[in-house]
Formats: C-alpha cells, structure tokens, sequence
C-alpha cells in the first residue's frame, strides 16, 4: 500500500470518528433536553383552624381562570391536615377549604403554581 493510500485511509477513519462523535453528541443533546423534564407542579395545603389545630377531613378545592373555563382540582386532607395536587398546567389558584363538621366556615388562600415543574405550599386557616 503506498503513502497516498494510507494517508486516505487515515483521513477517512477520522472523519468518520469526528462524525460519528457529532452524531453522539446531537443525540444526547437532544434526548436529554427541557422538553422532556418533568413540567407538572405540585402543590400542598395545609388546612389548619384558628386554634392552630391540623383540619383532617377537610374537604379543598383550587380553581383558577383558564381559556377552557374554569380548572378545578379537589382534595381532602390527611390526618395532618395536609392535602397535595399535582397540576398539569402552571397556574395561581384560589383555595377553599371546608369541614362539614364545622358548618358555615371556610378557609380562603392562594396557591402560587404559575411556573413550571413548580412546588408551592399554603397554609389556610378555617376560620
């Protein structure tokens, strides 16, 4: 084989790595990409009543304005009084909360969930 060939040889192989190397890179690039984080939001409300006392039971609602209408999601709470959502969509939510043990009383809040893959907690009071 004489030094032309070699030399040909030896270019191709190294193109052919630094392509493949690009390859690579792009598709890494591109499967590990903010698309596929995780976009959903999750939320917590702890319902408490004016003693400072945990609300289990308690019956909470978020809503918020949407194009479609109103978005609402509904919970009770747990024996801490403590309730969680996951949301889809960003948003800033109105917070109700009731006990039908405690008749005519309500708790009012707002759950701020308005960017992404968001965490937000809000302590309401039934009052």
């Amino acid at each position: 084989m004489d030094i032309t060939k070699k030399h040909s040889m030896k270019t191709f192989i190294l193109k052919s790595l630094v392509f493949g190397s690009v390859v690579l890179l792009l598709t890494a690039a591109f499967t590990t990409s903010s698309c596929r984080r995780d976009k959903t939001c999750h939320g917590k409300v702890h319902v408490i009543d004016s003693l400072s006392r945990n609300v289990p039971n308690a019956f909470v609602r978020l809503s918020a304005p949407s194009v479609q209408g109103q978005v609402i999601y509904d919970g009770t709470t747990d024996g801490s009084g403590m309730v969680s959502f996951d949301v889809k969509l960003p948003a800033i939510f109105d917070v109700a909360a009731t006990k039908s043990t405690m008749p005519g009383r309500i708790g009012v809040g707002v759950l701020r969930l308005d960017e992404e893959g968001k965490s937000a907690e809000v302590e309401v009071i039934i009052r």
